[in-house]
């Protein structure tokens, strides 16, 4: 047997430089092992990533595929938009799917994704539907007494207790709004707020920056990741915070360190939208042996 025959393929893809490997089930079963997760995630001896992506078959007839989203240190996570982007951009790309809404499978969830534009040299546009944001601190989960707007959490690195609007968009959220996010040590607060005991399953820690009603300056600590050049459910988090907050109108240019989403929310019991643009990067292949 040749090396390609017992390879795996993969395709490297980024949404605002939120980069993704992408390995296709649909034709043989992948099971993700978290030690080679890590070591095909390490940026200078592997493909480097910030989350695995595998698609497999769907067991829910409503669905096109099943996906699988893990971080680069192995462990395992509930969604991912900007990874939602990426797949939609995959199967109509490689034809795997006929029409321009995807409907992804992603954990106990359906993810709808619309390709608005498959331009020429893969210059794809996509809105995923995020679904309706949860409040309510017990489904993040945060441990609180009650539900309320803001939340105050403190840290061994601010004087004061910080202010941060607590959600999930099918995974958890912290949001906090500050003058500068430059000036923000986000390695040291990501990680404590992550950390704190409020979180028992961890969080994501988004810090925001509002610049007008329609635009957003943003920078993201993932779980399992650290610092992000952009994140999806990350972007989402942050306007529906400022919106609940009355700082952002129904749609808000969200810029990251690594490019721009543009983020659509009516309010209360509304879908959040997320329109990004993935991108292709390469694809190449991994011996099966070493990885899965």
């Amino acid at each position: 047997m040749s090396y390609y025959e017992r390879s795996l393929v993969f395709t490297k893809m980024h949404v605002s430089g939120n980069d993704f490997c992408l390995m296709n089930g649909l034709v043989g079963k992948l099971s993700a092992i978290p030690e080679a997760i890590r070591h095909l995630g390490d940026r200078r001896t592997g493909v480097g990533f910030d989350q695995l992506v595998l698609i497999e078959r769907p067991t829910h007839s409503g669905c096109d595929v099943a996906v699988q989203f893990f971080n680069c240190d192995g462990t395992k996570i509930s969604q991912c938009g900007n990874g939602c982007a990426a797949v939609a951009a995959f199967l109509h790309k490689h034809k795997l799917v006929g029409e321009l809404t995807v409907r992804l499978e992603t954990s106990q969830e359906i993810t709808e994704c619309t390709i608005v534009n498959a331009g020429e040299q893969d210059g794809y546009i996509v809105d995923v539907n995020l679904g309706s944001p949860r409040l309510d601190p017990k489904q993040v989960p945060f441990l609180t007494e009650e539900q309320q707007m803001q939340y105050e959490l403190s840290v061994p690195s601010q004087i004061n207790p910080i202010q941060l609007t607590v959600l999930s968009l099918g995974n958890p959220h912290a949001v906090v709004l500050v003058p500068d996010t430059d000036q923000v040590l986000l390695d040291a607060l990501g990680a404590e707020i992550q950390q704190h005991e409020s979180f028992p399953n961890s969080t994501n820690v988004e810090v925001l920056e509002v610049q007008s009603d329609s635009n957003g300056k943003l920078r993201i600590f993932e779980r399992g990741v650290g610092e992000t050049r952009a994140c999806g459910t990350g972007a989402a988090a942050a306007m529906v915070a400022g919106r609940l907050l009355n700082k952002f109108s129904s749609a808000v240019n969200m810029a990251m360190p690594g490019g721009s989403v543009l983020v659509c929310w009516e309010g209360l019991d509304n879908p959040v939208i997320v329109q990004c643009a993935p991108t292709f990067v390469f694809t190449g292949t991994v011996p099966r042996p070493d990885f899965f």
